[in-house]
């Protein structure tokens, strides 16, 4: 007997991992729209799926469904957050040896403010690192 629930949450939960699969493995390349517009609706109709999933389930919905359901949810969430946070860069990003530093401000190690005016005149090399030591 095929539970119509079950398929609900298993779909939705495969459509917002595939969505992330492809959107990700664009980002490398750099073939990333600047406003993914298929991930987006992809991501909605996740979340629609999965509300689906859990209104067909009745109550109580046993486990599978709500953990299904609910991981997709959650994902496709966390998604749609993810692309409001900042704008997906546009154009050649890539950086050549003499051009110009993007002003920008950062804290140091001391806690004091490092500003790029005060690489002006110096040849520099620098180094981002992501997370902490």
């Amino acid at each position: 007997m095929t539970r119509p629930d079950l398929a609900l949450a298993t779909l939705s939960l495969l459509l917002v991992t595939a969505t992330w699969v492809n959107y990700f493995r664009r980002v490398p390349s750099g073939n990333v729209p600047a406003r993914p517009v298929g991930s987006i609706a992809a991501q909605g109709a996740g979340l629609v799926l999965a509300a689906l999933a859990l209104v067909v389930a009745g109550f109580p919905p046993g486990v599978a469904v709500p953990v299904l359901a609910g991981s997709a949810a959650l994902f496709a969430a966390l998604f749609l957050w993810l692309l409001t946070q900042r704008a997906t860069p546009v154009g050649d990003l890539r950086v050549a040896v003499g051009d110009r530093v993007l002003a920008f401000t950062a804290p140091r190690d001391t806690g004091a403010a490092f500003h790029t005016d005060e690489l002006l005149g110096k040849r520099t090399l620098l180094k981002f690192f992501r997370g902490s030591w």
